[in-house]
């Protein structure tokens, strides 16, 4: 063991700091990350100013921070300790405590002592070791920050209940972090500039992963070492890609390495070592299960089992035995030796699995994503809802949409709702779109679902006319509101949505219409996803004498077709617009669902213009009487003008209730947030 220190050859280590020096194992492979951490220090130590003390490893769970803080404490000879932050974490866990001293048993005097006890942060920080400081940013008080700040100055110095320790110069912080976790809050601008070195720690290349877990569990099998390596470094982009919380890294890697070793089952443990550490969500896991199917990862996990079973009973893994059946048909698989079998050593270039293809087929129909979240495309489930069903269904919008215009200026005009159908290339089409869109949107998921808390409630709701108990505090209000009722915990979020968009065929200009698609599809996941109610309807006007209004109802709140989603990928620029009648329709059926906020959002690229006279002061007058009759009955409008008619637009809707979209890419993105907003 060296005998000093590398920072400070004239240092000699006590014998209990040299008991606290990391001793690198003989698996421990050197990284680039810690030879560059090493040169920096050690090019930096004597230069005033520049010299780097404090060090930040930042990166997902597994990656090797706490294991690269160890090997520094081996590369400069440091003694090694380390303190993990808590939420509730104080001041005394950083400064250290006074406490009571316990008598001895002969000691029969009352009189009770105190004695101050450092804290390992403090133990380092004057006797000059290497301090590892686990996830600081999880701790929720201020102040303890502060005493951090305070501690990790160049010169700085620690205000203890007996005395003021300065710094060591030898004292070496290294900050290590997770990214994105339950309880992450973003590092302390303060602390993190303290920092004078930065490294983001994520998962190592292949060949690495491979060398470590043949240090760690001495199995050097390539051919086995090479897809688990590949499976993982696939499953933590994907996790990435859509927004799942949990980590495929190199602890997943060597256990689940360890455990192929010990002779079990490749795709079982894949479940128990990996998948099940990431997530055991239903719906998430067959994300990651879809990205293996698409890399055909499945299928070279499936022929491992059989090369692994050869190595367990002491064959050659780089030599693959083919063995003819009677009808002339070769396979790597038999179920006992076969002593006229053909044996071939395997190539260099082997992947380590044969040529031969399973022909078992896997069931994906029950999953609709692929690579990374994206989609694997099969033909359309068969929905719930006939063809009976979705006549009536479609001749009672119709109804309902003439009696909504009754006694307006739009009562003559000649109105058609349609229901499009969903093909399979909407399908498509749809998922390539929603792929994109989908990780912001889980997060926003994940975000504003906790805030949905207060919507499921044990309380009793007062003032209400029905209910079984019975509240005395309310017997003489005037409005003669008595009973209680008690609210089930299944209650759904108060706040419907209706998205309006119009098909006009300006909206064929300058992406607008791409735009408007990735809006419906956003807006429509993300209220899914919250338990919010969505309709999405779109029109156009004058397509013939017989259809003077067309309404299309892509999504609509009563409708119990499950593939109606796919239809919105039927949004088009077709002719005009009259945009006051389809606003009427939508309002009158958004006031039929019994939450209590209603929002209708109108995306739109210019002014109402519909034959024969439907424009200007006359257009103008009706927009505005419709958005006033509907806002007395407690719909809220917010329009989002993509046009060149912006101000128009804000003047019929009001500069309060007008998003102005400039960057139409950020169009999905607002309407959603804004949704958030209105919960």
């Amino acid at each position: 063991m060296k005998q000093t220190s590398i920072l400070s050859p004239t240092r000699e280590l006590s014998e209990e700091e040299k008991s606290l020096v990391w001793q690198k194992p003989p698996s421990h492979i050197e990284s680039e990350a810690e030879k560059r951490i090493y040169q920096e220090v050690v090019r930096n130590w004597n230069r005033g100013e520049m010299k780097i003390n404090t060090i930040l490893l930042e990166g997902d769970a597994g990656s090797g921070k706490t294991q690269l803080a160890k090997a520094l404490s081996a590369d400069f000879n440091l003694p090694y300790t380390k303190v993990t932050c808590f939420a509730d974490m104080d001041k005394s866990d950083v400064l250290g405590s006074i406490l009571p001293v316990l008598p001895e048993k002969d000691d029969k005097s009352d009189t009770v002592e105190y004695r101050y006890y450092p804290s390992e942060i403090v133990r380092a920080y004057e006797n000059g070791w290497l301090l590892e400081i686990q996830e600081p940013t999880v701790i929720r008080d201020a102040a303890v920050l502060m005493a951090l700040n305070s501690a990790l100055e160049p010169d700085g110095s620690l205000n203890l209940p007996t005395r003021i320790v300065h710094r060591h110069p030898d004292f070496i912080t290294v900050i290590t972090t997770n990214r994105g976790y339950n309880g992450y809050r973003p590092l302390n601008e303060a602390l993190r500039d303290r920092v004078q070195h930065a490294e983001k720690l994520d998962l190592p290349p292949k060949e690495v992963m491979m060398e470590r877990a043949k240090a760690k569990t001495g199995y050097h099998y390539e051919s086995i070492l090479s897809p688990l390596a590949e499976t993982i470094m696939l499953l933590d982009e994907t996790a990435q890609a859509n927004a799942i919380k949990g980590v495929a890294g190199m602890r997943s890697y060597i256990f689940w390495v360890d455990a192929v070793q010990s002779g079990a089952s490749v795709q079982n443990t894949l479940y128990y070592k990996v998948l099940y550490k990431i997530t055991t969500d239903p719906q998430e896991l067959a994300i990651l299960e879809q990205a293996l199917v698409s890399h055909d990862l499945t299928d070279k996990l499936e022929e491992l089992d059989i090369i692994c079973q050869s190595h367990s009973d002491g064959e050659n893994p780089e030599v693959m035995e083919l063995n003819i059946s009677e009808n002339g048909e070769f396979s790597t698989k038999t179920d006992q030796a076969d002593k006229n079998a053909v044996r071939l050593r395997k190539s260099e270039d082997s992947e380590g699995h044969s040529d031969t293809s399973s022909d078992e087929n896997t069931d994906i129909s029950s999953n609709d994503n692929g690579e990374n979240g994206t989609p694997f495309y099969h033909e359309l489930d068969k929905s719930d809802t006939n063809e009976f069903q979705k006549k009536e269904f479609r001749k009672q919008l119709n109804r309902e949409a003439r009696q909504s215009v009754q006694g307006s200026c739009h009562e003559e005009i000649k109105l058609i709702v349609h229901r499009p159908e969903a093909t399979a290339q909407n399908r498509e089409e749809y998922h390539n779109m929603a792929a994109t869109l989908l990780p912001v949107i889980r997060e926003l998921i994940r975000k504003t679902n906790p805030l949905l808390e207060h919507e499921v409630s044990a309380e009793f709701s007062k003032s209400q006319l029905y209910g079984t108990k019975f509240c005395a505090d309310q017997a003489a209000s005037l409005d003669f509101r008595v009973f209680a009722r008690k609210r089930p915990p299944e209650e759904e979020p108060s706040l419907a949505v209706a998205l309006r968009i119009d098909e006009s065929a300006s909206m064929s200009a300058f992406g607008r219409l791409d735009a408007a698609k990735q809006a419906a599809v956003a807006l429509y996941e993300f209220c899914k996803g919250c338990g919010i109610p969505i309709m999405v309807y779109g029109d156009t006007a004058d397509r013939s004498k017989l259809e003077q209004m067309s309404v299309y109802a892509y999504v609509d709140f009563e409708s119990k077709d499950a593939d109606e989603k796919y239809a919105l990928m039927n949004i088009q620029a077709r002719s005009n617009n009259r945009d006051g009648m389809a606003l009427r329709i939508i309002s009158d059926r958004l006031l039929n669902v019994p939450q209590k906020s209603k929002l209708i959002i109108s995306i739109s690229d210019g002014q109402p213009k519909a034959m024969p006279d439907y424009s200007g002061e006359k257009a103008a007058y009706d927009m505005k009487d419709t958005l006033q009759e509907f806002r007395r009955k407690g719909i809220q409008f917010l329009a989002a003008a993509i046009g060149q008619d912006k101000e128009a637009i804000r003047e019929l809707y009001g500069a309060e209730n007008t998003l102005d979209i400039t960057d139409l890419k950020q169009l999905p993105a607002r309407l959603v947030q804004v949704i958030a907003r209105c919960i």
